[in-house]
């Protein structure tokens, strides 16, 4: 990604502005007239514990994530240590960690309210210590029922219908989730793809789901054809979850997989696969030490819903039954059983590989909203068991774990066993960018604004700002470029609308260090950066100012609300607009992420 680089004229003046009572009054929000109670807010979200600790790594440390609940099916709290037994291959071992999450956990308080088109990069803290990542599985659903034979004129609305039903009930569901819910958006279509880094704002969640396009290549005509089809898709499934694995691992804690698919009978029962197909065991228990290894727990949604036999359908063998409404009774009849033996198969994959990771699955109810309700609150109330198996090496074995609590009622869910396998043997590199990269120290030298200005990557709070975004109303002067930004050459002749970027923070918040002259001076540095759905640059921005002020404006300053204005010329159609604003002197970055939809655009580059 390229930003420009563009000296304001404006920034003498800017300093000779700093004399008056205020700066250049382009903002009139009510938020900003409470700058001190907002700051002190702002002081307080700083002394938060940071919401991606460092995960200490230990010789072969194993980790078992525990879920409690009552006979009613709610999480149960307040037990300790010493009401676990954990056993690996049935011997007893000692507990050396134990955390638990959830219990009477504040409630997230709700974001600041804001006045319209007016954002924040200040972030509520998290409402639970867990990770929800959305995966929309839209390469396998669009095998659902995936043949183009006679009969199966509904098989094509059908896959269409179940994606449309996962990206509609998701995004019911963040309309409505608690706040600070810390949520991923992945796709998996063609290739796997970041839709939405890790963020609790909903806004941008539910553009995000937005932004993966249908997946109509599902069909197929011939059993060869089928074979080679689930072979390219269950080999495409296990290496996009061992690279979720491998991206999710950097961070401790747990993280609950929310993947909306079909289930996949040949890849967990070798017994319910085609001749043509091989065994995916080796390869699947791979897949489940990297899981493991990451504290993933999977919680698969069948995006069918409540399913009904279609006209035509292909069996986990290969096996093709066509224009089933005009078969005779007892073929008509064979195939029901054959219809529900292989929807049976199905549950059946999402149950072994829930169980396998420690998850639920979720099938038969078309309310995938509530399901994700009820996964997520699920998976944000645990315990956490840590212990050191003899041997402290990894064997590549396979062991078993038993985790007991000595009280009666209680069910207990939690991953049974593991492949002892170095998951460095295994692990692919992150390439993912989802945004949970552990916090930025210090001493990692100066901080890189095209890593932080990169789609998805996590809301910055290291410089706490306001920002309006709105089509601009300023009148076009002397000396202003014919195109704001750095336009991607594809857009040069399409028509443009420029946009109005207002930044709002106290005057405070500006280091200045004292120079040899006896003035103060600060170094500010505001970035723009419009990304289309894919994740490709449209345009961007970079603008920066110096400030060398006397004593005096230097007081005043610090008792004062600091504005900035920027524009940028944007094309049509729905954009994530990241916005970010870098302090050079104290080395510190605010950023935020922004769903931006431009209407009907007034101008052209041209123009």
């Amino acid at each position: 990604m390229r930003l420009n680089r563009t000296a304001l004229r404006s920034s003498v003046v800017l300093c000779a502005c700093l004399a008056g009572a205020v700066f250049a009054a382009r903002l009139s929000w009510t938020t900003i007239a409470h700058a001190e109670d907002r700051a002190a807010m702002r002081d307080a979200m700083r002394q938060a514990p940071s919401a991606v600790p460092t995960l200490q790594v230990y010789s072969r440390e194993t980790v078992v994530d525990v879920t409690v609940t009552d006979k009613d099916g709610k999480p149960v709290h307040g037990l300790t240590r010493d009401d676990f037994t954990v056993k690996e291959d049935g011997k007893p071992q000692a507990i050396r960690g134990f955390e638990e999450f959830g219990a009477d956990a504040p409630a997230a308080s709700a974001p600041p309210k804001l006045p319209p088109h007016v954002y924040t990069n200040l972030q509520p803290p998290p409402a639970s210590g867990a990770v929800n990542v959305m995966l929309l599985d839209f390469l396998n659903i669009a095998a659902m029922p995936g043949i183009e034979i006679l009969g199966a004129e509904d098989a094509q609305g059908r896959a269409f219908a179940a994606q449309n039903t996962v990206k509609r009930e998701a995004k019911k569901y963040v309309a409505t989730m608690p706040a600070g819910t810390r949520v991923i958006v992945l796709g998996l279509s063609n290739s796997l793809r970041t839709l939405q880094g890790l963020t609790s704002d909903p806004a941008l969640i539910g553009a995000s789901l937005d932004t993966l396009d249908y997946n109509a290549q599902g069909r197929v005509a011939t059993y060869q054809e089928f074979c080679a089809q689930a072979e390219l898709r269950t080999r495409m499934t296990l290496e996009a979850m061992n690279q979720i694995a491998a991206d999710l691992a950097g961070t401790r804690g747990k993280k609950n997989l929310l993947w909306f698919s079909v289930g996949i009978p040949w890849l967990t029962d070798p017994s319910a696969h085609a001749e043509c197909l091989p065994d995916y065991s080796s390869d699947l228990l791979k897949t489940y030490g990297l899981l493991a290894a990451a504290q993933v727990t999977v919680d698969p949604i069948d995006a069918r819903g409540v399913t009904t036999m279609p006209n035509a359908f292909i069996t986990s063998t290969g096996a093709l039954w066509e224009n089933i409404p005009a078969l005779p009774a007892p073929q008509w009849i064979a195939a029901s059983r054959a219809y529900m033996q292989k929807t049976a198969e199905e549950e059946l994959a999402m149950e072994s590989i829930a169980e396998a990771t420690g998850g639920t699955a979720y099938y038969n109810s078309n309310d995938l909203a509530a399901q994700i309700s009820k996964a997520i609150d699920k998976g944000s109330h645990y315990y956490t068991l840590t212990y050191v198996p003899p041997g402290k090496k990894y064997d590549w074995g396979h062991h078993s774990i038993k985790v007991t609590v000595e009280q009666p009622g209680l069910h207990l869910l939690y991953r049974r066993s593991y492949d002892a396998v170095d998951p460095a043997t295994i692990q692919p590199p992150p390439a993912l960018a989802m945004g949970i990269e552990p916090a930025r120290s210090a001493a990692a030298g100066p901080v890189d604004m095209r890593a932080e200005m990169g789609r998805s990557m996590p809301t910055s709070q290291g410089v706490l700002f306001d920002v309006q975004v709105e089509p601009s109303t300023e009148t076009v002067k002397p000396g202003d470029p014919a195109v704001f930004g750095v336009l991607d050459v594809k857009l040069k002749a399409k028509p443009l609308a420029r946009y109005g970027f207002t930044y709002a923070f106290p005057g405070r918040e500006i280091v200045l260090k004292p120079a040899d002259d006896g003035t103060q001076r600060g170094s500010l540095e505001f970035d723009l950066a419009a990304y289309d759905g894919d994740g490709n640059v449209v345009t961007s921005l970079r603008q920066a100012i110096e400030l060398n002020l006397t004593a005096e404006q230097a007081a005043q300053l610090a008792h004062s609300p600091f504005r900035y204005f920027q524009q940028l010329d944007l094309p049509a159609g729905a954009l994530f607009v990241r916005v970010g604003v870098l302090d050079r002197t104290a080395n510190k970055v605010g950023t935020v992420e922004i769903p931006v939809t431009v209407a009907k655009p007034v101008h052209t580059a041209a123009q």
